[in-house]
């Protein structure tokens, strides 16, 4: 996620990520903006992770890669590489009492039976995190099901993402929005008319994706919180609506 992005859905984010505890898993972590969003302890001049026992990270773009250990060094990790599929970085972790954090280049987009062996070899997780980045890969619903393969019974998929606009009969929506205050059929159409020019530019982001419809609407859950924010500060938040939340692996 960009740093323009991650200064967008912060005020949502920050919540979130203090629920996080035990073996994290991270999804798309770009530069690693949010690590200093989760649980910290406040008991001295230099609070470190509380709760978290584990944490990988995959990201794709090894050009964040830097940017991300310099991040996760700063919130208190020794950060470490996966070889496998990082095989030129030079891991820094070290014996220590700091949680490790471990960087994996890959995604999620071949579903269950393509998940990276690090990955997938030290599932199950706790948590899994996600943030601004589902928008964007080639495969979502493959990547909810290996969500749902890696997490432990009772593990929570937590998430933000920005999607297209609900209709004016949506219950999850947030009371920031005036009922009303805008146009949903226009700015669905405009999202649909400018998801094919802004994709080539912006990573494959699509602006019209149902991601919130699709994570209420699979099965495997036992329960989903979510909650629809619609921005009308500007035409970008108009653009972008957000969904954000938890769901629990049954």
């Amino acid at each position: 996620m960009s740093e323009q992005s991650a200064e967008r859905v912060e005020e949502f984010r920050k919540p979130l990520w203090l629920q996080a505890h035990g073996n994290v898993l991270e999804i798309g972590i770009g530069h690693g903006e949010g690590l200093m969003l989760l649980p910290r302890t406040q008991s001295d001049e230099s609070p470190k992770v509380q709760g978290v026992t584990n944490y990988v990270a995959i990201e794709p773009n090894t050009f964040l890669h830097a940017k991300l250990v310099e991040n996760a060094a700063k919130a208190g990790f020794s950060v470490n590489f996966d070889a496998e599929t990082c095989p030129d970085a030079a891991s820094n972790a070290t014996d220590s009492e700091l949680p490790t954090l471990t960087i994996v280049n890959g995604t999620l987009d071949g579903g269950p039976n393509a998940i990276p062996s690090f990955v997938r070899d030290h599932a199950p997780y706790d948590c899994i995190l996600v943030s601004m980045v589902f928008c964007s890969v080639n495969d979502l619903r493959a990547n909810l099901q290996a969500i749902q393969h890696l997490l432990k019974p009772g593990g929570k998929y937590i998430f933000i993402e920005h999607v297209r606009h609900t209709d004016t009969a949506d219950t999850t929506v947030n009371a920031h929005y005036v009922p009303g205050s805008m146009n949903l059929a226009v700015w669905k159409m405009l999202q649909n008319v400018f998801t094919p020019v802004w994709k080539p530019f912006t990573g494959n982001c699509h602006m019209n994706r149902d991601t919130g419809k699709i994570i209420r609407e699979m099965d495997g859950w036992s329960n989903v919180e979510i909650t629809t924010h619609r921005g009308v500060e500007n035409p970008l938040a108009k653009l972008m609506p957000l969904v954000y939340g938890m769901a629990v692996k049954q």
